[in-house]
């Protein structure tokens, strides 16, 4: 059930995938909207909050993705052959 649908997912950017899982959220909020049985409420409230935190992650690493490539060090790889000042 996952295969296609998570290999298509994959090849989702970062801003995408949060995209993608805040839509999944609301379609659950949505249903919980629409739901009379408390616990089946209750299951697609837990279902939306964790699609939604789940964005929020995504979010979180393509900022954090975004500062690191953009730092002036992390072009800057110390290796063997970086004495420094001679």
């Amino acid at each position: 059930m996952a295969g296609a649908s998570g290999r298509a997912r994959d090849s989702l950017s970062p801003q995408q995938r949060s995209r993608h899982y805040r839509e999944l959220a609301d379609a659950a909020f949505l249903k919980a909207k629409h739901v009379d049985n408390p616990q089946t409420r209750t299951e697609y409230l837990t279902l939306a909050a964790a699609w939604h935190a789940l964005a929020q992650e995504m979010e979180r690493g393509e900022r954090r993705l975004t500062r690191t490539e953009a730092s002036p060090e992390s072009h800057h790889k110390p290796g063997n052959n970086d004495r420094g000042p001679v």
